[in-house]
């Protein structure tokens, strides 16, 4: 099964950063109904810092979204 399938979020690292990559239009809507206007995107996935991941991931679970992110640190 590739990365992200069934999910409705995908978080992959890169150097001290988080991509979160929608993977259904669910999860777009979301992420883009939860990130400030200033954040910063990479076409349609929203890049953060790896201290800001947690917070983000738990909201999106409380949400009721499904989120892979194996790729991260715990």
């Amino acid at each position: 099964m590739p990365p992200g399938a069934g999910a409705d979020l995908l978080a992959t690292r890169h150097a001290g950063l988080a991509q979160i990559e929608p993977m259904t239009i669910r999860g777009e809507r979301w992420l883009d109904a939860m990130a400030p206007d200033e954040s910063s995107w990479d076409g349609a996935a929203l890049i953060v810092e790896l201290r800001y991941f947690p917070a983000i991931a738990d909201a999106a679970i409380d949400a009721g979204l499904a989120f892979e992110r194996a790729a991260l640190p715990n």
